[in-house]
């Protein structure tokens, strides 16, 4: 047998199938405005109406009381919605994870290099970031909303139980009573003047202009009393023509169900109104109920804009207070507004208020409405905890502010505490997005090697450091890398890279003392910089462009400075101990050794080009009484 209960906490009808219903009570049931719910497994209506309460007596045989009470319910709700927010915390941690182990490998921000290898690879690896981070953002967003819902459940449960609130709706509940009242009234005059025995056709007529009573339909058009009763010549013309004695008979048939549905309403109301009203007498009733208002005396209130202002009654009407109040209109007079003694949130007599003026501590506010205690209670442990709810799982103390995850856990498991994540964060990242550069010839230094690069060319802090090729910025990690080299104040490096946009993003990680500079090297002029003590870079190989650019940065070498660079082995004739011409040009002005590097070793950057590691040294010109005896720009040849 199927059950049906009713619940005047929040006026739902609910039907408990047994079994599956069939299509015929299926439909009925959806026409009546129920709607499934399949977490509790039972059909609920929105609110309580008649034909509601009598399809449920008709397939149920009676309704009883709902056993679980509105907190009870929210409290379930509340829990159902932490499993949700639990499940989507989940989902968005794995999918942000996901995205920043690839951004590991490309950082977002960094450009993708068109024309090298690994541009396929890169921008299959920039859409699954920014895929991932996009489905993370989502999740984190709807983790928060079944958090805010959780929350939601049981405050707004606990919203509609406190006396205020209580006492407004009795007052909507006495409203409907009264016009269920008058409606019942006005339907049984009608139907007693039409009930009238040798009613006239005048008399007819004249009740019918009052009561506007429907009694037939033709051709799609409605026709009332007064239509029907009207003389030949003023009626119209598909209007058909009644007697008196038809028109009563219709009114017999109309006002008694009507009358039926209107006590069914009254009865309805005047059973929530004492339920109402007995739970709001157990609960103390509202804040007007225990302390009356009195002229002189203040309240609290939504027109108290201020923590702890207290506003001065004026008067006291029969359900409300006037008080005075500036609101937008500053430098003006005051004005009365009324408030409803359920709008009250606290109350204190006029005896309360002098003996508090006479103890000196009351300060007025500005405009003189009301006044301000310049004593309040000192917060103690106990009010503390009075501002916190307990987790619905395992009792931890949540704060009800909203700024401590509601913790969503299991029985005998600690309390899952998510840490914050900061989504406009990563909303902003995502929308910053791996960006698209033009960017041929660059193949990154391997890390290893340039850990080498920066140790053989004896970088340490203090130093002042050129990088004349940054292009990803390898070798710019291994000179920060060094440690303590940025601790030291004097130390600074000089970044500079052709690309615009792969400059920009290298200084979007900018490092402290870092000078990064979007430019051609081979423009730079020597002489506008003061010189170098280290040179670390791994410049373009194509068409010898290696060679004008190492000879290029020796020029910013300081005297007893380094330079280690990456060069093809062209610039060597392989096999043979025979120098490149130009190549040897370079080693008699520099000193310092040439090892050639094994042929895999740029292979995980997508070539094969054959390498060679070049350290040069220039050398400090020596110092005598006389002055130096060889020109500032010699250099010490040292090749093995």
């Amino acid at each position: 047998m199927h059950t049906a209960t009713y619940s005047p906490e929040d006026n739902k009808l609910r039907l408990y199938p047994c079994e599956r219903l069939d299509t015929e009570t299926y439909t009925r049931v959806k026409a009546a405005g129920f709607t499934w719910a399949p977490k509790q497994e039972l059909f609920v209506a929105p609110m309580w109406t008649p034909e509601r309460a009598d399809l449920l007596l008709e397939l149920c045989g009676e309704i009883g009381d709902e056993d679980t009470s509105l907190v009870e319910r929210a409290e379930v709700r509340a829990e159902r919605f932490e499993d949700y927010h639990e499940a989507r915390t989940h989902e968005a941690t794995v999918a942000q994870a996901a995205a920043e182990r690839i951004m590991d490998g490309i950082p977002l921000g960094q450009p993708i290099l068109v024309g090298h290898h690994s541009e396929r690879h890169a921008r299959k690896d920039a859409e699954r970031i920014e895929s991932g981070i996009r489905k993370a953002v989502h999740l984190w967003e709807t983790a928060a909303y079944w958090q805010d819902r959780a929350r939601g459940a049981i405050r707004h449960a606990k919203y509609k139980e406190r006396p205020n609130v209580r006492a407004r709706r009795i007052k909507g509940l006495e409203a409907d009573l009264r016009k269920q009242a008058r409606n019942y009234t006005e339907a049984e005059t009608k139907l007693r003047l039409w009930s009238k025995d040798d009613l006239t056709i005048e008399a007819a007529r004249h009740i019918a202009n009052y009561c506007h009573m429907i009694v037939c339909e033709t051709d799609g058009s409605r026709w009332s009393a007064y239509d029907v009763l009207l003389p030949e010549d003023t009626r119209y013309t598909r209007c058909p023509a009644w007697t008196v004695e038809q028109v009563q008979a219709r009114a017999q048939e109309v006002y008694p169900p009507y009358l039926a549905v209107c006590q069914h309403w009254i009865d309805h109301y005047t059973n929530r109104l004492a339920y109402e009203r007995a739970l709001l007498a157990d609960s103390g009733g509202t804040v007007a109920d225990q302390t009356r208002p009195e002229k002189g005396g203040a309240c609290r209130c939504w027109v108290s804009r201020h923590n702890g202002e207290w506003l001065t009654i004026q008067k006291v009407n029969k359900v409300s207070v006037s008080l005075l109040d500036n609101w937008g209109n500053e430098g003006g007079r005051n004005f009365t507004r009324t408030i409803e003694f359920d709008k009250l949130t606290g109350l204190m007599s006029a005896a309360d208020v002098k003996a508090k003026r006479a103890a000196g501590l009351v300060r007025d506010n500005a405009h003189g409405t009301g006044f301000f205690l310049l004593e309040t209670p000192t917060p103690t442990p106990a009010m503390a905890l009075a501002a916190q709810e307990a987790c619905s799982r395992c009792g931890t103390a949540i704060n009800v502010m909203g700024r401590d995850v509601w913790g969503g856990v299991h029985p005998g498991k600690a309390c899952l505490v998510i840490p914050p994540v900061d989504v406009e964060a990563l909303k902003a990242t995502l929308k910053a997005g791996v960006q698209v550069a033009v960017v041929n010839q660059l193949f990154p230094t391997p890390p290893d090697l340039a850990r080498r690069m920066v140790a053989l060319a004896g970088i340490t802090p203090g130093m002042r450091v050129l990088e004349p090729s940054a292009g990803t910025g390898r070798l710019l990690d291994a000179i920060g890398a060094v440690p303590l080299f940025y601790a030291d104040p004097s130390s600074g490096v000089l970044a500079v890279e052709v690309n615009r946009e792969v400059c920009l993003a290298l200084a979007r990680r900018r490092d402290p003392r870092t000078n990064y500079t979007p430019a051609d090297f081979l423009t730079l002029d020597p002489s506008g910089y003061e010189p170098f003590d280290v040179v670390v870079m791994n410049p373009p190989f194509a068409h010898g462009q290696d060679l004008a650019h190492v000879t290029h940065a020796s020029q910013f070498l300081a005297p007893g400075g380094r330079l280690a660079a990456i060069m093809s082995s062209g610039a060597l004739f392989s096999g043979t101990r025979h120098v490149h011409r130009a190549f040897l040009g370079l080693l008699e002005a520099y000193g310092g050794t040439v090892e050639a590097l094994p042929a895999d070793t740029f292979a995980a950057e997508g070539t094969g080009v054959q390498t060679v590691l070049v350290c040069l040294t220039r050398a400090a010109p020596p110092v005598s009484a006389e002055g130096p005896t060889a020109p500032p720009g010699a250099m010490q040849l040292v090749l093995c």
